[in-house]
């Protein structure tokens, strides 16, 4: 299904488009007249967390700052221009090349231009600038390469004729400027990265990890070595099959993902009922009053502790955990989504 979907994508265009035939890289940033830093970026990471490195340092509501500006390459290859272009235009394509910025929340859109025609295959330098009063939350950044003069030829044609055409593009990045008002800091930290190229990830085809090497801070990562599921998870989009198919990924993900939490929360509790950590507070707080189907979080707290740490009891509170996850993340209602979709993928 997956080579499917992605063969569908790249033929519906009625000439010849390569939805990935522009190497995009951001490797650094400034933050107005600051010192540039650089980005270091896991394989496969298309999302960049800037709203701690823009945070106000005097803590006040208003981050503190106006100019962010974004440095990296962009990469046309020959391939590419051989792709999309006639023979007799190859040599000196009629296309510029341009990174498009967006951001929907503020209705912003842009356009850098890299390289006005003719574009050559070559490697070209980016630098682009993001003020804060065009945009808030999540930008978009991606680059096209596009048709600058109608094709003189004449009957029919696999490459597009059109001025202003798109005939290339290249990896979408979402940089993150700030944080929603009301949204607080996660529990745990999430990041993709390919468990291929990292020792102390799992091998085989897992779809994620929970990393406890960290006890204060859990971290959440997602294996990008499956690149449809990790094209999927970063879909922004609210309505539609890809946008279903993510949630119920993220369902799956974080069943398990809870299931080990509370576990490890309910086993660290101590004498005194306390635990050490506001991760493990936090998921006590969430769930365990609702397993033992009590207003009192200390009682429902030492319940949990005692039947984890017993073999008799154990069997019958997993059974509990399962059940209230169930509720809690209600797996049911994107399944239905997605049926209704008829998995349009």
């Amino acid at each position: 299904m997956t080579r499917h979907s992605q063969r569908h994508r790249t033929t519906t265009l009625p000439f010849s488009y390569r939805d990935k035939g522009i190497d995009f890289e951001l490797d650094s940033f400034t933050v107005d007249d600051g010192n540039q830093t650089a980005l270091e970026l896991n394989p496969a990471q298309t999302e960049i967390n800037l709203a701690s490195a823009v945070s106000s340092s005097d803590s006040s509501d208003d981050p503190d700052w106006e100019t962010i500006t974004l440095y990296g390459k962009l990469r046309l290859p020959e391939e590419t221009v051989q792709a999309v272009f006639p023979q007799d235009e190859r040599a000196q394509p009629p296309a510029k090349l341009y990174v498009a910025i967006r951001c929907h929340e503020t209705i912003y859109r842009d356009r850098v231009i890299i390289s006005e025609a003719p574009t050559t295959p070559g490697e070209y330098n980016v630098t682009l600038e993001v003020p804060k009063s065009t945009v808030r939350g999540t930008v978009e950044l991606r680059p096209y390469l596009v048709r600058t003069e109608s094709h003189s030829g004449e009957g029919s044609s696999d490459y597009a004729e059109q001025k202003n055409f798109r005939v290339a593009s290249g990896t979408l990045y979402y940089v993150v400027v700030d944080r929603p008002d009301d949204e607080e800091r996660a529990a745990i930290d999430g990041e993709r990265v390919r468990f291929s190229q990292n020792a102390h990830l799992p091998d085989g085809n897992k779809l994620y990890y929970l990393d406890f090497r960290n006890e204060s801070r859990p971290k959440l990562w997602i294996n990008s070595d499956h690149p449809r599921i990790a094209e999927v998870l970063q879909s922004r989009g609210s309505v539609g099959a890809e946008a279903r198919m993510r949630d119920v990924i993220l369902d799956q993900v974080s069943y398990g993902v809870w299931v080990q939490l509370l576990v490890r929360a309910g086993s660290a509790v101590d004498a005194e009922g306390d635990v050490e950590h506001e991760w493990q507070e936090m998921v006590l707080q969430t769930f365990a009053r609702n397993l033992y189907d009590t207003s009192d979080v200390s009682e429902a707290t030492y319940r949990l502790s005692d039947d984890l740490s017993d073999p008799q009891t154990l069997p019958h509170v997993i059974q509990r955990i399962d059940s209230e996850l169930q509720e809690y993340i209600n797996p049911r209602e994107q399944l239905i989504h997605l049926m209704e979709e008829g998995l349009q993928i």
